[in-house]
């Protein structure tokens, strides 16, 4: 018989022991690893989220052997594929454009690197508010990029103060003044070369990051960005009825008198506090602000709109008080309303009159050179171009960029008519004034062309026309004006398409 070795269950007991152990660590470091992996997907999925500008390089960082990195760098290409075409369809003039950059903003965020195309084209296309916001967000991400400098140079075109944020450091002005460090000092040269290169990686992204959370005020943006009327007056309107009016408006009754009844004070309460918390209604219309105007607008360090908001958390604090009628409490009440009833007049004077138009040269010039500036328009070759305005103030109670969208459409329009046919090609945008036996005056923007083309009145009205003119007397009867088609005597033209409106008082 023979004889069991003793050792050997030991043997392969160790053997086995130190096998499991050698899986079980390998497997935790799997299980660790897609943990971490998941951790820093979702913190790259929430900076996202939040516009930040790293966002693309901390979805890029994913390991792609784990789980979540596969699916990152799987919607990082497949975006990718989105923006380009979309950024080629900008560049060129091409129907598509944002149809494809929203395709890609969908699915992940744009390489940075795309945004100095993106400043460029829409800088061609006279859009310069959201270009000069590109080229900032470009310089952000690559302050010394191959590319740095020539975007410097375009911003400053459009914004002189925001392209000093990222002008390289120049010498210090204090440099001249100190004594050279002797040769028997290199440690102070050293030292001076640390310091200033701490105090240029701090300088850089500190800007970088101000940068990002940097917005102009809301009265700035109406200034400069008439684009962005019709939307504001929304807002702005929004604002006013759902909260100043409905909910604080009713604050105005009960503080006239010395103390307000108890039934008027129970009506100011359940006014003031019933439905959602003042606090949170007062945030939901911020946030209403910010997704509609994007991340150019700051209401936060907006100086009304701050002093409104403190007010708006004074009369949330005194909600108690007021139930327990402390006498401190409508004094509070009554000083934080005068602020809102401040805050209210502002806006209304801010959009009062946005919605209003001047209709003069400079508008319809600019229309013009809008045109003629697009790529397909642009080959085409125009014998005379002219352009008349009324001499006097001329209001129109239309929104500029609607007018100036309408007007582009039935120029464009007309210039490739023109390209069409046989030279001489004319093209003529004036004003005419008429008064209606009503004692009304309309003001007819006229866009005469030399083409002989015909254009059916009807066809206007057609959706599915060329160039959106269907869309176009869509957008004109909204404002309760007309468009046409007419002939004209005028020499050298051989129609005209006719956009009235009443003039404004």
């Amino acid at each position: 018989m023979r004889a069991r070795n003793p050792r050997a269950p030991w043997g392969v007991g160790l053997f086995v022991g130190v096998f499991l152990a050698c899986l079980a660590a390998a497997c935790g470091e799997g299980v660790e690893g897609e943990e971490a992996a998941a951790r820093a997907w979702a913190r790259a999925q929430a900076a996202w989220q939040r516009g930040d500008l790293g966002a693309y390089a901390a979805w890029q960082e994913l390991d792609p052997q784990t789980a979540p990195g596969r699916e990152a760098h799987a919607r990082l290409e497949a975006a990718d594929a989105h923006y380009r075409r979309g950024l080629g369809a900008l560049e060129s003039g091409e129907d598509g454009a944002r149809e494809a950059l929203a395709e890609g903003a969908a699915r992940a965020p744009m390489n940075p690197a795309y945004y100095l195309r993106l400043a460029r084209a829409t800088r061609d296309r006279g859009i310069a508010l959201r270009a000069a916001e590109y080229y900032s967000k470009y310089l952000a991400a690559f302050p010394d990029g191959p590319d740095s400098d020539a975007a410097r140079r375009e911003l400053r075109q459009l914004d002189p103060q925001l392209a000093g944020v990222f002008d390289p450091p120049g010498e210090p002005t204090a440099a001249a003044a100190l004594e050279a460090p002797r040769e028997n000092e290199p440690w102070l040269i050293a030292l001076g070369g640390l310091v200033l290169g701490v105090l240029s990686t701090i300088t850089v992204t500190q800007v970088a990051r101000w940068l990002r959370l940097r917005g102009i005020s809301l009265e700035r943006l109406v200034r400069t960005a008439p684009e962005f009327h019709p939307a504001v007056a929304y807002l702005v309107g929004s604002l006013r009825h759902e909260l100043l009016k409905h909910r604080f408006g009713a604050a105005g009754d009960a503080l006239r008198g010395d103390a307000p009844p108890p039934e008027q004070l129970a009506f100011l309460r359940d006014r003031l506090f019933g439905g959602t918390p003042l606090v949170e209604a007062w945030e939901g219309h911020l946030i209403a602000f910010e997704r509609a105007l994007g991340a150019r607008v700051d209401l936060r360090r907006d100086r009304a709109f701050r002093r409104a908001g403190r007010a708006v958390r004074t009369i949330a604090r005194l909600e108690r008080p007021l139930r327990d009628e402390r006498a401190e409490a409508i004094p509070k009440l009554a000083r934080a309303h005068a602020r809102l009833v401040e805050f209210d007049a502002y806006l209304a004077e801010l959009v009062r009159d946005l919605v209003r138009t001047r209709v003069d040269e400079a508008l319809l010039r600019e229309v013009v050179d809008a045109v003629r500036a697009e790529h397909s328009a642009g080959q085409v070759e125009l014998d005379a171009v002219e352009v008349e305005a009324p001499e006097e103030e001329v209001l129109v109670d239309v929104f500029r960029a609607d007018l100036v969208l309408v007007l582009k459409n039935v120029v464009r329009n007309a210039v490739l008519a023109v390209g069409r046919g046989a030279a001489p090609r004319r093209l003529r945008v004036d004003v005419v004034l008429e008064l209606e036996p009503t004692g009304d005056e309309t003001v007819q923007l006229r866009v005469l062309d030399s083409s002989e083309e015909a254009l059916d009145p009807a066809v206007l009205f057609d959706r599915r026309v060329d160039r959106g003119l269907g869309l176009v007397a869509a957008a004109v009867h909204r404002y309760g004006g007309t468009i046409d088609v007419a002939e004209v005597a005028r020499e050298g033209f051989a129609k005209a398409v006719v956009i009235s409106f009443f003039r404004a008082a």
